[in-house]
């Protein structure tokens, strides 16, 4: 293929411009598919909205999974030819021109289709003889790498696209691409997905030129960054519905047919309304949910589970555990935090490795004074069923961890049997917040501690562990506060049931 054919090609799929806001990203294919709102966002609504909020856990995972994967592409693909350039445009004429010279394969290639407003990044592409392209007597087939147990929707639909524009690009379109997961590869075949994909381009457009507009999700991440705030705010302002737990999408449209389009509606309606419309239970508990929301006061759904049994010594615990970056690190416990709620004090145990995790459990043990007399509080089962499952595979501690989770109480539980909250859902950063308990971090979240940690460990900069332990300590304080407010708010009756 000579310089000048090379330049129409890329002429006729630049279409004389770069990637925009108007093209489609086949990395948005999980935003399309899970958070559409967030699109919705970038088209439509005012700019100034934006709080661009930094993923370090999301990076992280990036780069090391960049890092990998290049390296097993070096490995298996000792011809490969790495696509370099400062800008997109750089980088796609270098990826056309190492498929005209029959490179055996191209990591990190850039594909556009511009006149069709499509474009993405490949993994890999990777020479196939088995039938002709424009190139020439072979053409391209994707390899995409995921650093996933199970094949996800999206991943589907999203190396299909990048086949797609591939196909355009060497008019040939592959049967299909292979999608390599943590412990397997898949070929994705094409006309498996072509019309799902169709669809899911055409709602895209539809959501661009305003004739869709899809529902958030639940705050307090009703969308994602840079619209999280805004669509938080969208959300409780106009009492949507989907500020009461446990409805779905078509629950919703049912009560909006009938004319309920946020709480107050349904709180107005009266429960016997609800119960013509909406199967039990969600039917009673979108009534009182609405009902805790227009009165601005928790609900009391059934005496004798709140508040919890008191004892002598009472504290509020919560893990923090790594994540699995690469293939040879592996997931532990690095921190316990304890809220003491006699001493009035923040403890905190730390890890630094997997061989460390059980000596941390067992200084967590140690700490309690008295089994008989104390009660250890945690949200959701997540730190029972860690302590159960280390104990499984530590014989020697097992003892040790049974009797930490044989005082366990499970703070969600109860509040969840007791009250309806003015809340869209159970969760800690959900019902804390209901009655004013806020983080003192913005940046630090159960991710974002990932990352502190991973990084503090590399530097030793006590800056860093010193925003996990607040991060763990708030979470820990998180509950002691909410029970303190369940406690100290009288409750509003209602009779009817």
């Amino acid at each position: 293929m000579t310089d000048l054919e090379l330049q129409t090609l890329f002429d006729t799929f630049s279409a004389a411009r770069v990637p925009g806001k108007q093209d489609f990203n086949a990395s948005k294919m999980f935003s399309l598919l899970e958070d559409p709102f967030s699109i919705w966002c970038a088209f439509h609504a005012p700019a100034e909205e934006a709080v661009y909020e930094t993923n370090r856990y999301e990076n992280l995972k990036v780069r090391t999974d960049r890092s990998v994967r290049d390296e097993w592409i070096k490995q298996e693909f000792p011809g490969v030819i790495f696509i370099s350039g400062t800008q997109e445009t750089e980088r796609f004429k270098n990826t056309l021109a190492a498929m005209a010279h029959g490179a055996s394969a191209i990591a990190n290639a850039v594909l556009w289709n511009l006149p069709q407003s499509v474009f993405g990044s490949a993994n890999l592409l990777v020479k196939d003889e088995s039938a002709p392209s424009l190139f020439g007597a072979y053409h391209y087939r994707i390899y995409q790498f995921k650093r996933a147990h199970d094949l996800k929707e999206h991943y589907s639909l999203q190396v299909c696209l990048l086949n797609l524009i591939l196909g355009s690009i060497q008019q040939y379109i592959p049967s299909s691409a292979r999608i390599f997961l943590k412990e397997r590869k898949i070929d994705i075949l094409y006309r498996e997905h072509q019309d799902r994909l169709t669809r899911e381009l055409e709602f895209w457009q539809r959501i661009r030129d305003g004739v869709a507009k899809p529902e958030a999700h639940k705050p307090p991440k009703a969308a994602a960054a840079p619209w999280r705030v805004f669509a938080n705010k969208v959300v409780a302002q106009s009492k949507d519905l989907l500020m009461l737990p446990g409805l779905n999408t078509e629950m919703r449209q049912c009560l909006k047919i009938n004319g309920m389009f946020n709480t107050d509606d349904v709180a107005r309606a009266g429960l016997a309304k609800l119960q013509t419309i909406l199967e039990e239970p969600h039917a009673t508990n979108s009534y009182y949910n609405a009902l805790a929301y227009l009165h601005k006061k928790p609900i009391v759904r059934e005496v004798g589970h709140f508040p919890p049994p008191a004892k002598k010594y009472n504290l509020y615990f919560d893990f923090e555990a790594t994540e699995t970056f690469t293939k040879e690190n592996k997931s532990f416990v690095y921190l316990i935090g304890i809220w003491d709620k006699e001493k009035d004090k923040y403890v905190s145990f730390i890890a630094k490795t997997p061989e460390e995790e059980i000596k941390i459990f067992e200084q967590f043990y140690d700490y309690i004074p008295d089994f008989s007399q104390t009660a250890l509080y945690h949200w959701t089962d997540y730190e029972v069923r860690k302590m159960k499952k280390l104990a499984g595979s530590v014989p020697t501690d097992a003892a040790k961890l049974q009797a930490l989770c044989s005082i366990c109480f499970d703070l969600k539980v109860a509040v969840n049997q007791a009250f309806y909250l003015p809340a869209p859902s159970f969760s800690l950063k959900a019902a804390a917040p209901a009655f004013g308990f806020n983080w003192r971090q913005d940046d630090c979240g159960a991710m974002d501690s990932m990352v502190y940690f991973t990084n503090w460990l590399k530097t030793g900069n006590d800056e860093l562990m010193q925003k996990v332990l607040m991060y763990n300590e708030d979470d820990c304080k998180a509950m002691l506060y909410l029970e303190e407010k369940l406690k100290q708010t009288e409750p509003f009756h209602v009779q009817e049931k």
